[in-house]
């Protein structure tokens, strides 16, 4: 069994993964809500059950649930790291890949919103572990290639209200 938790305050996501359970169980996926307060002992206890932590899911033009893309380091790895992160950014953007940068940026804020932090990586024994202050310098980075109308600089302030979120 894998699990996968989903935090308290996104029910849209814990009832999308909770039928794609029923209509995949050949995936033996568990799907487990979060408290609305993780704490280091919450996190601890989890051991034997220790799993992903979902990230951002957008609808797309059809209607259908999709997860936002991110990028994993060495491909040996099936969660979004904070720290690489960053790195993973600075390459997408010297590569046009701004659509990619963007939407590991959401992610990142995904994290804020919901776990309370950028994570050291999205599995549940990261919980309790956060990563250098980068979302303001990934926001900047990814702003600069986005075409200078309302809707980057709307996009922009969203980063770094989650940046002021963040420091707080």
């Amino acid at each position: 069994v894998h699990y996968l938790y989903v935090p308290e305050g996104d029910p849209e996501a814990l009832r999308y993964f909770s039928e794609l359970v029923q209509q995949r169980p050949e995936l033996k996926l568990r799907v487990e809500p979060l408290p609305a307060t993780v704490t280091p002992q919450y996190a601890s206890g989890l051991e034997g059950k220790h799993g992903l932590l979902s990230l951002a899911l957008i609808r797309t033009a059809s209607g259908a649930y999709a997860g936002v893309p991110f990028i994993v380091p060495g491909g040996r790895f099936n969660e979004m790291y904070g720290w690489d992160s960053y790195f993973h950014v600075l390459g997408l953007l010297e590569d046009d890949r701004i659509d990619l940068a963007k939407a590991l940026t959401e992610n990142l804020i995904y994290e804020l919103n919901h776990y309370g932090k950028i994570l050291n990586g999205n599995r549940t024994y990261y919980l309790t572990r956060s990563q250098p202050p980068f979302l303001t310098s990934i926001g900047l980075a990814v702003y600069e290639h986005l075409p200078k109308n309302d809707e980057a600089y709307t996009w922009l302030a969203r980063v770094f209200r989650a940046a002021i979120e963040e420091y707080y």
